[in-house]
């Protein structure tokens, strides 16, 4: 963890954390409270208020981390140990946690009175019907993440949550009911930000001054990758085996038609665990469902990173680790639309309405489905998400950003067809706090709410394949520079191409000179690319793809491949690797060119060079992703021996892959060499040679250890350094007014 100090000398706030559960590998609660106010000391001076019980696991973490130690105190209370010694049923948590808040609440004031926060955190326990100790303090509060409102459709569930479950959820409504109304509202009422679970809770409390959705969940260690199983058709639940958690709704989708062949794995225990194995025997798939009992977390993840979906129709779960643990290696989650899991699940989740006919059979047929499309690794629960999360949390909550900033993107959506970078991107910012994100409009642009327009090339502002057209673009694009001019909206350009295209009408070159001379900041993916002196710039590397092609699949290399991927243009060197291919005199040596011509001509001389040599293969097309890995990954090594080099997306890939690249040598691959290690960044100076070619391969022959460091090109990083290049960019318009 990276602690920080407030630019210019500013104060670090002091905030107040109450935190029932606080303490690192002690439970997801507890976890989660530990995860939060780590974040909240990257740039602030903590105190936790939190229980005896947490104590040597807090010493211990704090003596690991003196830097961390300097800006944390810890408060342990406990009510007397007479009190105490009630507490012996699971039940008495609930009486027992209330007195705790009083106590929270009268220590907090003593602390505030010395101390004098500036902003209070409750963070635990995470349900929103029992009451909050520190919400009457007179300094800003945040609430949550809070769960607890998400209702379950006893009628339509009834069926599989049985008789003890159905009177356990009818019990919980309305026991639950009047606390939340009490306690609940009122403390909604009072915090500057409430912090919902999941958007039930969040509707629930829509009316609160400020609400957002944010899930505790929050993963300091790696998750294993997901590798699937071998049949292609091995289901997981995991969980306690709970009425309400919908293990029995599980058993009965795997003996639906569709779900044919499919194994289901039950990891977890409890009551219902014998009414389970009887329904599985009922049902006749008692062969395929597996009970597996409750297994350490490392094993559940193996299982899980070996399975093909995980199959949680969960009724109840405000939030529901496993979900988030399951998506974030990748794995599809086949779940309910009912509280936290939907929103755990992420990219991954395959969601099925709770009320849908025949329930079972459209789990059945949506696990059936998962399998042709695999999900997406990522890192949205990473803990290190947070220090951004919580700091923007307490700016709202303490008036330092009243809404978030309103960012337009240049395209008009997403496609299939559009460059990975940019759906990166815009998933990216759509994740990163203080951003509003929206794709482009016309209408949106001359009159909605807008802060900020990211431009990448602001030519497709004016162009288009009909005159009227870019007639229409061309008035449009005027009266959006007056709307920007009088309104102070920022034009921030990320800059791909540092020449125009050379075929523009001289109107076209005006407007765009019009654009540049708007144009707040631009954000450059190196720091060699020229721009004229004392114009605003941010440097943002482009981030990686290694989570766009986690899914396809990456045969061996072979022996002796080289590699060429990508449009092939003359500019790119093409003919220059085939010659020097050509005179390289090595056995078992091959070289593949894949990719688009830019002309028949092109393509045409490039069979030329190669004449009769058998060692070199075409594929003379259009790369999709699948292909494109394929290639990259067939290789031992890429060459991209292009005459001008700035800013390569095809390194990236290739490196994204883990092959190295041979590329020309020059200021900007020099420092990606630097940045990712040499033994994967091989450069070649003038024309590239055979004697090149020999260098890398015998370098690459020799082994390389490990992979490429992209760590400086995480999404989240990115993401996150677009929203303060947006912020300054806002701010520096606004003053220029």
């Amino acid at each position: 963890m990276t602690l920080v100090d407030p630019p210019n000398g500013a104060a670090r706030p002091r905030v107040l954390i109450s935190a029932y559960a606080c303490g690192p590998d002690q439970g997801p609660e507890a976890t989660a409270g530990w995860a939060l106010a780590r974040a909240a000391a990257e740039t602030g001076d903590v105190w936790i208020l939190t229980r005896e019980r947490f104590r040597e696991s807090l010493s211990t973490a704090l003596a690991a981390s003196p830097e961390l130690a300097a800006r944390v105190t810890v408060v342990h209370i406990d009510l007397p140990a007479r009190v105490m010694r009630l507490k012996r049923r699971g039940w008495d948590l609930y009486w027992y946690y209330a007195l705790w808040q009083r106590l929270a609440g009268r220590t907090a004031a003593r602390l505030h009175a010395d101390v004098s926060f500036d902003v209070a955190h409750h963070v635990s326990f995470a349900n929103d019907w029992l009451p909050c100790g520190i919400s009457k303090l007179d300094v800003p509060v945040v609430w949550g993440p809070v769960g607890g409102a998400s209702r379950v459709p006893i009628r339509a569930l009834s069926r599989w949550l049985g008789v003890r479950g159905t009177v356990t959820e009818v019990a919980r409504t309305a026991l639950t009911a009047l606390p939340r109304a009490i306690w609940g509202d009122a403390t909604a009422r009072r915090a500057a930000l409430v912090v919902a679970q999941n958007p039930d809770v969040a509707h629930r409390f829509r009316r609160a001054k400020r609400v957002v959705v944010e899930p505790n969940a929050a993963f300091a260690e790696e998750i294993p990758p997901h590798r699937g199983s071998e049949s292609g058709r091995t289901a997981v639940f995991a969980g306690r085996l709970l009425a309400w958690k919908g293990a029995a709704l599980a058993i009965e989708t795997i003996s639906r038609p569709a779900a044919d062949g499919w194994r289901l794995l039950i990891l977890g225990e409890g009551y219902e665990r014998a009414r389970l194995q009887r329904l599985a025997k009922t049902l006749g798939v008692g062969d395929r469902v597996e009970f597996l009992g409750h297994l350490p977390r490392e094993e559940t993840l193996d299982t899980l990173a070996a399975s093909d979906a995980l199959l949680f129709p969960s009724m109840h779960d405000q939030a529901g680790w496993i979900v988030g643990e399951a998506s974030a290696m990748g794995l599809p989650v086949v779940c309910l639309d009912l509280g936290g899991p939907p929103t755990l699940a992420d990219i991954n989740a395959r969601v099925v309405q709770a009320d849908a006919p025949d329930l079972p059979d459209r789990l059945a047929e949506t696990l059936r489905d998962s399998a042709a499309a695999p999900g997406r690794p990522h890192r949205r629960w990473a803990e290190d998400r947070l220090p951004a999360i919580v700091g923007d949390w307490y700016a709202t909550a303490m008036g330092g950003r009243r809404r978030p900033l309103a960012v337009m993107e240049s395209l008009t959506r997403l496609r299939p067809t559009t460059n990975p970078y940019l759906v990166q991107l815009c998933e990216a910012l759509d994740r990163t706090p203080g951003i509003d994100l929206s794709f482009f409009s016309w209408k949106r642009a001359i009159l909605g709410r807008l802060d900020v327009l990211h431009v990448h090339w602001p030519e497709l502002l004016v162009g288009g394949h009909r005159l009227s057209g870019r007639i229409a673009r061309r008035i449009l694009t005027a009266v959006f520079l007056v709307r920007a001019r009088l309104t102070g909206v920022a034009i921030v350009r990320t800059l791909h191409n540092l020449e125009r295209p050379s075929d523009m009408a001289k109107i076209d070159l005006a407007l765009l000179d019009a654009v540049d001379r708007l144009t707040t900041l631009t954000i450059t993916l190196n720091d060699d690319t020229p721009l004229p002196e004392g114009h605003a710039r941010r440097t943002i590397l482009h981030g990686h793809y290694r989570d766009w092609f986690a899914s396809y699949p990456t045969p061996e290399a072979i022996d002796g491949r080289m590699g060429y991927v990508g449009l092939i243009r003359r500019y790119k060197g093409v003919e220059q690797l085939i010659e020097a291919f050509r005179a390289l005199d090595a056995d078992g040596s091959s070289l593949s060119v894949a990719g688009r011509p830019s002309t028949d001509d092109l393509e045409a001389e490039l069979i030329g060079l190669a004449g009769d040599d058998a060692r070199v293969e075409f594929h003379f097309r259009f790369l999709d992703d699948a292909e494109l890995v394929a290639r990259i990954s067939e290789a031992e090594f890429i060459v991209l021996p292009y005459r001008h080099m700035h800013n390569s997306g095809t390194a990236l890939a290739a490196l994204s892959v883990g092959r190295a690249i041979l590329v020309p040598d020059n200021t900007v691959n020099r420092a990606l060499a630097i940045e990712v290690g040499e033994r994967w960044v091989h450069l070649f100076d003038g024309e590239l040679t055979d004697a090149d070619l020999a260098r890398v391969r015998a370098a690459v022959a020799a082994g390389i250890d490990g992979s490429p460091d992209l760590s400086q090109r995480d999404w989240s990083t990115v993401g996150a350094e677009h929203s303060r290049a947006f912020h300054a960019a806002s701010a520096l318009r606004k003053a220029r007014r």
